[in-house]
């Protein structure tokens, strides 16, 4: 990498952490900053005009704009003469939230609860500003060093505009089908804010069963299933009802009976776990344990 980058420098090339369809993702160490970082390399060349004309500009947007600690930290944004784009960003070492679960089968109660606040806050704050992420899922949420869950890749978010006080429902059917709401995997319209609560339904169960609820590679049948709310709450690893009660409160296929956005806050019985006086523990070895978290506040 050339010293183009202004913030970065020399950026020496450490290893790829993913590929992608459009371009890789790769470490280095930045000389400037005296740190590793994590690059997400594009080559225009290699992309759909869709991609290069909508999803990419807005993606440079909204990333230049974020500012929150459970968001991954975009440090510069640079365009080559060649055509390739480099967004520089925190690399969080432990990885995406996937892997992490994949390594421990399922985590503990208590530590998925510290992960899933942390999602709140990021969601919440995305949403304040008008931003739907629309493509939450484990692969896309990362762990720093301390274990931080940090929401990253926002390729597919949208800019939220209003007609008369109500969000205008967005008709791009994105996202990835294990995570998706059901009215997105029906093709009607729909607010992203309240498809992302659902996606983050999913990543709670993902976090404390290891599984998704709606395990189905037949999209049609999965959406049948989710109409039905055909999904069971494995007896191993143990869990809570609170926490359980969250979960099926969240994937309801009713859009209007589902918990978003104005319940992100700290007043009303029906609040998510935002604000925590008790710090949650480190993550443990082997499958998590029923432990009240005091989910619903």
């Amino acid at each position: 990498f050339s010293g183009d980058l202004k913030t970065v420098g020399e950026a020496e090339y450490k290893g790829r952490l993913g590929q992608g369809m459009f371009g890789e993702v790769v470490k280095a160490y930045s000389t400037q900053m005296k740190k590793m970082v994590a690059i997400k390399v594009t080559d225009i060349s290699k992309c759909t005009s869709v991609y290069i004309e909508k999803f990419l500009p807005h993606e440079k947007g909204v990333l230049e704009t974020l500012d929150h600690p459970n968001i991954v930290k975009t440090h510069e944004i640079f365009e080559s003469p060649k055509g390739t784009v480099y967004m520089v960003m925190e690399l969080c070492v432990k990885g995406d939230l996937l892997n992490y679960i994949n390594s421990k089968l399922a985590l503990p109660e208590r530590f998925s609860h510290k992960l899933f606040s942390q999602l709140c806050r990021a969601v919440e704050y995305l949403h304040s500003r008008n931003v739907a992420h629309r493509d939450l899922k484990c692969e896309n949420l990362f762990l720093d060093a301390k274990y931080n869950l940090k929401v990253g890749d926002f390729g597919l978010s949208k800019t939220l505009t209003y007609v008369d006080g109500r969000v205008v429902l967005s008709r791009t059917f994105c996202g990835t089908s294990l995570y998706a709401a059901p009215e997105v995997l029906h093709s009607i319209p729909y607010d992203p804010k309240v498809s992302d609560v659902w996606s983050m339904g999913v990543v709670l169960y993902m976090m404390l069963y290891g599984s998704v609820p709606f395990n189905c590679s037949n999209v049609k049948k999965q959406a049948q299933l989710q109409k039905k709310r055909r999904f069971n709450f494995p007896k191993d690893p143990p869990v809570s009802p609170e926490a359980k009660d969250l979960i099926r409160r969240i994937l309801h296929p009713i859009v209007e009976q589902r918990p978003y956005e104005q319940h992100f806050g700290d007043s009303g019985k029906e609040k998510l776990p935002f604000n925590r006086k008790k710090p949650p523990a480190e993550p443990g070895s082997g499958r998590g344990g029923a432990i009240c978290c005091d989910w619903l506040g």
